[in-house]
């Protein structure tokens, strides 16, 4: 009878999950956002003073918070960042298909989650001054991603581990696609009334379930790096 009990009983499944890294994505995303408010001049000469300050006091918060969550991931950083620049040298060289067809391509959806992750994260953005500019900030690398000149080698709008010469030509094309959507040379991914939907088609229509933390778009960025050295 014993036995028959215990071979009755069923073992009760225990699912085993991950601890999420999505706090430090989160708050670098943060960083990323506020420290390129700050570095736009157009932008910055248009915002109170006080909302410079409140930002500045939020930067140093957020810098307190990711070292924080992860006080020994700076050696990893740096080894990493110095083994990129080689990597990416030899491929713009003689592999510009490979770099506009998979980077860019990579960057575009990268570029559509961040805006719809944006929205879902602050719901408040069209009544708020500062995440308003941070929104503009993100459509604008959208734009740059899509009316990249032709005929040039793609520059990486997310990866800073680049030469200061591409540094340069970046934010100067960047800059560019901001005047040309400023004189309406350019049509705005967003814009007053229908804003979800020009989003929308602006970004290849992704759903908004279609957002992530950032796990995502690293992950892609790994698997485009591990195809290019193959490559």
């Amino acid at each position: 009878m014993d036995t028959k009990a215990a071979s009755g009983t069923k073992k009760k499944f225990v699912r085993k999950v991950a601890p999420s890294k999505a706090p430090g994505r989160v708050l670098k995303k943060q960083l990323r956002n506020m420290e390129r408010l700050l570095k736009n001049k157009d932008t910055l000469k248009d915002l109170p003073t006080e909302v410079v300050t409140e930002t500045e006091k939020k930067i140093a918060d957020v810098k307190k918070k990711i070292e924080a969550l992860s006080p020994q991931a700076k050696p990893a950083a740096q080894s990493t960042t110095t083994a990129v620049p080689a990597q990416k040298n030899s491929k713009t060289d003689g592999g510009n298909s490979t770099t506009k067809g998979g980077i860019k391509a990579t960057e575009l959806r990268r570029a559509g989650r961040k805006i719809v992750a944006f929205k879902k994260q602050h719901p408040n953005h069209a009544t708020s001054e500062i995440e308003s500019k941070e929104l503009v900030e993100l459509e604008l690398d959208l734009m740059y991603i899509k009316n990249y000149p032709k005929g040039q080698d793609y520059i990486p709008i997310y990866t800073e581990s680049i030469e200061e010469a591409q540094v340069k030509a970046r934010a100067e094309i960047r800059e560019n696609t901001r005047k040309a959507l400023e004189s309406g040379e350019l049509k705005r991914s967003t814009g007053a009334g229908k804003s979800e939907e020009k989003t929308e088609s602006a970004i290849g229509k992704h759903p908004a379930s279609n957002w992530s933390d950032g796990e995502e778009d690293e992950e892609e960025d790994e698997r485009e790096n591990k195809k290019q050295k193959t490559e």
